[in-house]
């Protein structure tokens, strides 16, 4: 056989039985590679004959068997670097081009030996970008009509692009994927399935691109998948890998905002919603392994259709027209109260989440939509922490509006959350709930006193507090959860609530409905030690003003309240060490106070009125005066133990104070009237 190699291009009965020969032994690498000379001085010969006369049909059917002896021999792994490093790619480039009449016996041959040398093999893939063949490819799409030629071509150019990044770049550029998509048009598609799925898939993987996920925008791609699903669905155990391919484009593109908008301009919300609603598969003569394998498989398939559904909602262009949209609203809040499918529960909760991003929105989904109710029913049936997250998360967003608070809280919200709070394997559900109940308390009265109390307004209150006695509390449960969670955004979200709790509970319009007894109830609730500690913790942190500032007007509040056992801010004061709440992102200079050794609270507060280091805002030093000011008065109080006062007085503030005055009356450019004055009326009190 060694022999045929030395056959002349013109012995044309010679070269016949060599391929012949070859076909027969083509199973044996190494007779392939001793082959590979001779086939590809045919195709040279070949080719020069065709350069002649490009309708030569005898050279056309040479190069076409060929052809088919390489893409047979590279089904071998051995025989594709030896094929890959000869001259047969470029050559079947060239040859390619002049293959005008697009003679589907020459085109599918061809791309069988680019898609099985590919296989793989990463340098022959490179060879391939380098040689120019995806013009080759891409021009058989564009132009064949031959069924069996189109599906080799969408198959070769999904071996020769994968995990090939150069490779994918460059059928992007030649805008190959506006042939694919002609493709997914197909009005057969179980004619052209295999071709379909091929083109479905070469393009989701085409989509990892940032400029495949544009090319399928500007193509109008969207509504060609859209359309596809919508048929694909009415059989998708028949089509699943199908179903399967374009869900995975839809999903790839539709994180880019003019995909998110086509896909409302094009109608499809209501479309894929049904399929998401009605889709499924049959489970009729399956074994359990078979049930299991589909059952994960169109569960992740789901799973990226609510991902699409989901992204749609976010863009800024479709919150009106799909808020708008009474029939897909509706059905977002029918799926809330599905408990049998989180799944739809946690897409339609997500969904309404990202058109309630304006505060008319938010009203309206309260008051005219009425939504309120069945997202407290996701929170309360949910197994799924998804579903959770996400219904909390729209509760969240309500809260921000004034006008929706009194609903909610009279719906039952609070009572339906807190208790999520225990939840510590899910800290951004946790966050979400301090979230609400933050938001719920901002300037409302009645919404303290259910975070409070546990009780509704209306109930009679006792002088008891809750957190000590028969019922678990919003507050307790949102204590012990700030008690033992490690996440500084968490502490200070959780703190800041008990924060608002205290300012609405002292100084609230809302307040003035009920009796001086209920009150003072709430207020002696609040002033304990767990209440109390976290809040003094947090005025050490000096790089967040903001919320030490917030920790000192509420112990301003909270120490003048009449006490049921023990001032819980004078106890503070005289006793407690207070190490400041971690933050990772904080690094503190030593100088010229060491922020991270333990400090007593009173200690810690006259750091602050010092000020050595000049970062400590006049308005905070004057709310410490203010707060040691009603801390003196408390400790004054006959009621009072008198040991407080004692305390105070030999503690060295006055000390302190004095030379804070001293330093004041020196800096002639700054004399800080307002401090000055603060500071006097607490050693006023110390006299």
């Amino acid at each position: 056989m060694s022999s045929n190699t030395d056959l002349t291009p013109q012995d044309d009965a010679g070269f016949a039985s060599l391929v012949q020969d070859i076909n027969l032994s083509s199973s044996s690498p190494s007779a392939v590679e001793a082959h590979l000379p001779g086939v590809v001085d045919r195709l040279e010969a070949a080719l020069a004959k065709l350069e002649q006369d490009a309708n030569d049909q005898d050279s056309w059917d040479q190069v076409s068997n060929a052809f088919q002896f390489l893409a047979d021999s590279a089904r071998e792994e051995m025989a594709r670097t030896p094929i890959g490093e000869s001259r047969a790619v470029a050559l079947l480039v060239k040859l390619e081009t002049l293959n005008k009449q697009r003679l589907p016996h020459v085109d599918i041959q061809a791309l069988r030996v680019l898609a099985n040398i590919c296989v793989d093999h990463e340098a022959n893939r490179n060879k391939v970008q380098e040689a120019g063949a995806f013009e080759t490819i891409n021009n058989v799409l564009r132009s064949s009509t031959h069924s069996d030629a189109i599906k080799t071509a969408c198959g070769a150019l999904l071996n020769t692009t994968m995990a090939c990044e150069a490779a994918q770049t460059k059928v992007i550029e030649l805008d190959t994927i506006e042939s694919l998509l002609k493709v997914l048009k197909s009005d057969d598609i179980n004619e052209n399935e295999v071709s379909m799925t091929i083109a479905a898939r070469v393009t989701a993987n085409l989509c990892e691109n940032d400029g495949g996920s544009q090319s399928v925008i500007k193509f109008s791609g969207i509504n060609t998948v859209g359309q596809l699903l919508v048929r694909t669905s009415k059989d998708v155990e028949g089509y699943m890998d199908l179903f399967d391919a374009a869900t995975d484009i839809m999903r790839a593109v539709a994180s880019k905002e003019a995909a998110q908008v086509a896909i409302q301009k094009e109608g499809l919300f209501i479309p894929l919603m049904d399929i998401l609603e009605h889709t499924g598969i049959s489970d009729d003569g399956k074994t359990e392994e078979e049930k299991k394998e589909d059952d994960k498989k169109f569960g992740e398939t789901k799973a990226a259709l609510v991902e699409v559904v989901v992204s749609a909602t976010l863009a800024d262009e479709n919150m009106v027209p799909v808020f708008n949209n009474k029939e897909v609203m509706e059905r977002f809040l029918t799926w809330l109260k599905l408990s049998d499918r989180e799944d739809l529960q946690t897409c339609a909760a997500l969904c309404l989440g990202n058109v309630a991003r304006s505060d008319n929105h938010c009203v309206k989904l309260v008051h005219e939509y009425q939504a309120v109710e069945p997202l407290i029913h996701v929170v309360r049936k949910a197994t799924d922490l998804k579903a959770s997250h996400a219904a909390t998360g729209v509760l969240r967003n309500l809260a921000l509006a004034e006008r929706n608070r009194e609903m909610m809280g009279n719906a039952g919200v609070i009572q339906a959350c807190f208790p999520l709070l225990k939840k510590d394997n899910a800290l951004p559900l946790q966050a979400n709930v301090i979230g609400i109940l933050k938001r719920l308390s901002t300037n409302d009265g009645h919404n303290t006193i259910r975070i409070i109390s546990g009780r509704e307004p209306y109930e009679t209150f006792s002088s008891s507090s809750n957190t000590e006695g028969d019922i678990e509390t919003p507050l307790s449960t949102l204590v012990d959860v700030i008690d033992r969670s490690d996440d500084f955004a968490l502490k200070s979200e959780g703190t800041r609530t008990l924060c608002n709790l205290v300012k609405v509970t002292w100084g609230s319009e809302g307040m003035r409905e009920f009796d001086t007894r209920s009150v003072t109830a709430l207020q002696q609730t609040l002033n304990k030690a767990d209440v109390v500690l976290p809040i003094a913790a947090m005025t050490r942190n000096p790089k967040y003003v903001v919320l030490q500032n917030e920790g000192i007007i509420a112990l301003t509040l909270l120490v003048t309240s009449p006490s049921q056992d023990k001032n819980a801010v004078l106890d503070s004061l005289v006793s407690i060490e207070l190490t400041p709440q971690p933050d990772p992102e904080t690094t503190i200079s030593e100088e010229p106070l060491d922020q991270t050794k333990p400090l007593t609270l009173l200690e810690s507060l006259l750091s602050l009125i010092k000020n050595q280091d000049g970062k400590c805002p006049d308005e905070v030093r004057t709310n410490v005066c203010l707060l040691l000011r009603n801390a003196l008065d408390a400790a004054s109080r006959e009621s009072e133990d008198p040991a407080y006062l004692t305390f105070l007085k030999s503690s060295g503030i006055k000390d302190s104070l004095t030379e804070v005055v001293e330093q004041l009356n020196a800096d002639s450019e700054k004399k800080r009237p307002l401090v000055r004055s603060a500071v006097q009326e607490v050693l006023s009190r110390l006299a």
